[in-house]
């Protein structure tokens, strides 16, 4: 977030000037840079997949934030001072827990970012400047990715999501693989996947009750599901994720960035 003055948004092939006050979204990106011009201020913050997860939380709106989430653009805020002040607070909050680092320090920073996404989202995408890459992004594919976030734990299959997208299967499934390299059945199940993973991981819901969540017929069949993506037996991964053993080959490698 630019505060005051201004700074320079460096990438590979570009540059971009952005007064304040303003604030800027997007995947981090080893490849870009931040310059403020002398007299500016503001805050850089970086949200971890965990924090970010548990900041959209299951609420209605959780598909909005999601795709709001993964998305790359500039809202300039000059026009915008409810916004703005909105924002600021929200940033001064998380700073402040983070200086003070009492009980429950992550629990109020994620209400905060909550917030923070909450009041970008209600600005509507008319009012944001998007990225390059994102102008080019298939309307089909982002809706696809709405419609999977929407109805996860209703378990449709890929004949119902074309549908909703007014096609054919097998027209869904070329747009996929073409863009992506990978089928929409493989989507689904690996964003599956990903939610199961983070409900084992940062829930205390028992197996029985995730897989009622996400929709699974019975239990043995939501941990058979669960091994044969992941090579883990669901309890097993819980325990191995709680005593820290291997987290890193344990966590599934696809995350929301693998959609466009």
């Amino acid at each position: 977030m630019v505060s005051s003055g201004a700074i320079t948004r460096l990438e590979a092939d570009r540059e971009e000037t952005v007064a304040a006050p303003a604030i800027i979204w997007g995947p981090k990106d080893a490849n870009t840079r931040i310059r403020a011009h002398a007299g500016s201020n503001g805050a850089i913050m970086t949200l971890g997949e965990a924090t970010l997860s548990n900041a959209i939380g299951h609420k209605p709106e959780v598909a909005a934030l999601r795709l709001m989430s993964a998305r790359d653009f500039t809202l300039d805020l000059s026009m915008k001072s409810d916004i703005e002040q909105s924002l600021a607070a929200c940033f001064s909050a998380i700073l402040r827990e983070l200086d003070a680092v009492e009980t429950g320090m992550d629990t109020v920073i994620e209400a905060q970012i909550r917030i923070l996404m909450v009041s970008l989202w209600r600005v509507g995408t008319a009012d944001v400047t998007p990225a390059a890459d994102h102008r080019d992004v298939d309307l089909t594919l982002e809706t696809f990715r709405h419609l999977v976030e929407s109805h996860l734990c209703d378990r449709w299959p890929v004949q119902r999501f074309a549908q909703e997208l007014g096609m054919s299967s097998d027209r869904l499934h070329d747009i996929c693989t073409r863009k992506l390299g990978i089928p929409p059945q493989r989507l689904v199940l690996d964003r599956l996947t990903v939610e199961a993973q983070a409900l084992l991981q940062r829930s205390h819901l028992t197996l029985d009750q995730i897989a009622d969540y996400l929709g699974f017929r019975s239990t043995p069949q939501f941990s058979a599901f669960f091994k044969t993506h992941t090579g883990f037996p669901p309890g097993a991964f819980r325990k191995a994720i709680r005593r820290r053993d291997n987290v890193a080959e344990l966590l599934q490698s696809r995350t929301y960035a693998d959609w466009p």
